[in-house]
């Protein structure tokens, strides 16, 4: 808080707290209402003056909660003037002008936390919980009415009603705002306690002052009195530190469901009492007892309603579950395993060698952590498949599937890498010597001759390279590209054998730790550069651009697959992310004002960005200084960062800030459908694997046509990546892809050229 707030804070309550102190002490009535007056005052300007503190320094996401709480503690402040010109006057009716000011802040904070509320909530969750907060707020109402209201008849209708709005509308604004927590899973403070017990605080004192009136007992000068000031105070503090972000903790929003779920059981059981102490002692208020009595059946109701829909809710998800399971099954197995062969494919293979190789680099502990790599090549098998065509070779190629498999007798995992070539993947070799043996018995047994039925007998023999983690290879990029080297010096030594990779990598890890290095300065030194690639619709029409990041050292460039992962080991990823961001907002800023029709830019995001804390807010803040809106840019992240659970809040986040999202990659990871349809994306990408083989590649055209039928399903946009070939384009065009980025448009383009070639020049504003 700055010096100046303080000071101003520290004198208002302290005038605030001598005022009451001399009512109590004052003789003369006249004087003790007055003082009593005039420390309302201070209270409710204090607190309405924190409002204003807490709506000025709030995020955006918040403003709209905070605006709700700075009108409510106007009104308040603006009920007490009125209040005070009614003393003044000595005209003190009940109800008075100065009530419907009091009264308006309550529903007006209601409907603000409600609003802010079902904002976050998925549909699905919005009907439960609409019906918890009719049901709770019915239930206090009902229960508040049966022990507040005064025995016999009241004076006149105005009376009554005003009677049961003060209970109504501030018991409502407190239930609310006790829900609201955990229906969305904020993660509580003690700003949000502070305003539930200023609005209870307002509630009650006001409950126990209309009583008073009615029954002619209120006095200036009692302490009482100082109820009115402490709520606002309360309330106004509350205010003032409030925010209302949503956890990322999941096992602490599973503790705010399973509240949730007892909340229908709380309202009943409050429904219950206050129906036994209706009828168990009558005091003759008719009108007033069939109101409690509609509130508590209406609270059965709204239970018993919530309960049938999540049933029906459940219900309808068992069987989604069980469809979703056997489509991600069959979706599962064409993405991972080959359809020709049976064995895992390229991408299974990937992901089971990374893991491996990353338990292995876990356990420095164990004497033997190796990961051994074998790269199986067919001689001549073009030969065979152009001379008797793909039918044979298709045949040939399952049958030498079963000979690896049936050599091998069950050691390590066997896949198919590509046409002809499939790799052995062995955890904890015994010893070269061993691996040898190995693979001495695979060319033996590959050199066999192959009967098929169509062709007769035939002799392809087979060229084996072998790599070793971490004898020769410090990851598994490295593992399988020493294993093609391997490979390339036994083919080119004549074929039929094997071989190992045994060179030193030294050079290669100066390399990488220089460049860790020189990349803590690029970002000062201004050796990044964005690019951007323009992605195109069926009509070729420019529809978005990709920005992507380049690094140039002494005049060289750096592969980005090279410096990313360095960046994300050390860190620098959020500096530098955060510099892409900012960049490709100052250039769409800029193309604007150079008169081009900027279409939506999207920017890749890592995974460490988002968990940064109040990584939305720090993106808003960028796009507002640029001058930009959010639904201009698309945040894009990898399948795999964002079927994360711990990220779904922060994804949330970011839509209901304005920014869309993408799936980068999408194929690559372990999609969970159930997942997929919760995360608030909008687009996903087909990663560039599958679109590079989709023309020779049966497997990557139905991985492909599998991926536009599921985004047509789920109503996402899809954008295929890669596409190099009209042939590609083509395919995609008939699967129903309507965007494509690739060299067969463009590569990435600096902005200059970019707006030159594919941007369109808007058109000029209309003649008066």
């Amino acid at each position: 808080m700055p010096f100046a707030e303080r000071i101003l804070t520290a004198v208002w309550l302290s005038a605030t707290t001598l005022l009451f102190v001399a009512s109590l002490w004052a003789p003369a009535p006249g004087v003790r209402l007055f003082l009593d007056n005039a420390s309302w005052t201070l209270a409710f300007g204090l607190s309405a003056f924190w409002a204003w503190r807490g709506w000025r320094l709030a995020p955006p996401t918040d403003r709209a909660l905070h605006t709700g709480l700075l009108i409510f503690a106007v009104l308040v402040a603006l009920g007490q003037m009125v209040w005070n010109v009614q003393v003044a006057l000595d005209w003190n009716p009940f109800p008075a002008p100065a009530d419907l000011l009091f009264l308006a802040g309550g529903p007006l904070w209601a409907a603000t936390v409600i609003r802010a509320t079902f904002a976050r909530l998925s549909r699905d969750r919005a009907y439960p919980a609409a019906l918890d907060f009719g049901g709770t707020v019915l239930a206090l109402l009902a229960f508040t009415l049966v022990i507040y209201l005064p025995s016999g008849e009241v004076d006149s209708l105005a009376v009554g009603t005003v009677l049961v709005l003060y209970p109504a509308g501030f018991l409502a604004a407190a239930g609310v705002t006790a829900l609201a927590v955990p229906t969305v899973g904020v993660r509580i403070d003690r700003s949000h306690a502070m305003v539930l017990l200023g609005l209870l605080g307002f509630g009650l004192s006001w409950m126990q002052w209309n009583l008073m009136v009615i029954s002619n007992t209120v006095q200036p000068g009692i302490w009482f009195n100082a109820s009115f000031s402490v709520s606002a105070l309360v309330l106004g503090w509350g205010a003032r530190w409030l925010r209302f972000e949503m956890s990322a903790d999941a096992a602490y929003r599973r503790q705010c469901d399973q509240v949730m779920n007892y909340v229908p059981l709380l309202s009943m059981t409050l429904a219950a009492i206050t129906l036994v102490l209706l009828f168990v002692a009558p005091d003759g208020r008719a009108g007033m007892q069939a109101l409690i009595l509609v509130c508590c059946l209406l609270v059965l109701l709204l239970a018993a309603l919530r309960q049938t829909i999540v049933v029906s809710l459940l219900n309808r998800l068992r069987t989604a579950e069980a469809a979703v399971l056997r489509n991600e099954e069959q979706l599962y197995r064409v993405a991972h395993f080959d359809a020709l062969t049976g064995l895992p494919n390229r991408r299974y293979f990937e992901d089971a060698l990374e893991r491996a190789v990353a338990e292995a680099a876990r356990d420095t502990h164990s004497t033997n952590r190796r990961v051994a790599l074998m790269l199986i090549d067919l001689d001549h098998f073009k030969s065979v498949n152009e001379t008797y065509g793909h039918r044979v070779g298709d045949a040939l190629l399952s049958e030498v599937a079963q000979r690896i498999t049936q050599l091998l007798a069950g050691q390590g995992l066997v896949s198919r890498l590509a046409n002809d070539q499939f790799t052995v993947m062995l955890l904890r070799p015994a010893s070269r010597t061993e691996l040898a043996q190995l693979a001495a018995s695979l060319v033996e047994g590959l050199a066999q001759p192959w009967e098929l039925s169509e062709v007769g007998a035939q002799y392809m023999g087979a060229s084996l390279g072998i790599s070793l983690y971490p004898d020769d290879s410090a990851n598994s990029v490295e593992l399988v590209r020493h294993a093609h080297s391997a490979l390339h010096a036994t083919k080119s030594a004549g074929r039929g054998s094997y071989r190992f990779y045994i060179e030193e990598f030294t050079q290669i890890t100066r390399g990488r730790l220089e460049l860790r290095r020189r990349l803590h300065n690029a970002l000062q030194a201004g050796e990044f550069a964005l690019v951007y690639q323009p992605q195109l619709n069926q009509q070729r029409q420019t529809v978005g651009a990709e920005a992507l990041l380049r690094w140039s050292v002494d005049d060289k460039a750096v592969p980005p697959d090279e410096f990313i992962p360095l960046a994300e080991e050390s860190g620098l990823i959020v500096p530098i992310g955060l510099w892409v961001f900012e960049t490709a907002c100052r250039q769409m800023a800029q193309w604007r004002a150079e008169g081009w029709q900027v279409p939506v830019v999207s920017v890749n995001v890592s995974t460490i960005q988002l968990r940064e804390p109040g990584f939305t807010q720090t993106l808003l803040g960028v796009t507002q200084r640029a001058g930009v809106a959010p639904a201009g840019l698309v945040l894009e992240i990898t399948e795999s960062q964002l079927l994360d659970e711990s990220l779904y809040a922060i994804a949330l986040d970011l839509k209901n800030a304005g920014f869309a999202l993408s799936i980068d990659d999408f194929g690559t990871g372990h999609s969970s459908l159930i997942k997929l349809k919760r995360l608030p994306v909008s687009e996903l990408k087909i990663d560039k694997v599958f679109v590079r083989d989709i023309v020779v590649d049966v497997n990557d055209r139905e991985i492909c046509a599998t991926v536009n039928a599921l985004a047509r399903t789920l109503g996402l946009e899809v954008v295929a990546e890669g596409v190099e070939t009209e042939e590609q384009l083509q395919l995609l065009i008939r699967m129903g892809c309507e965007r494509f980025q690739g060299w067969l448009f463009a590569p990435a383009l600096a902005p200059g050229p970019l707006a030159e070639q594919w941007l369109q020049r808007q058109a000029p504003p209309a003649a008066q």
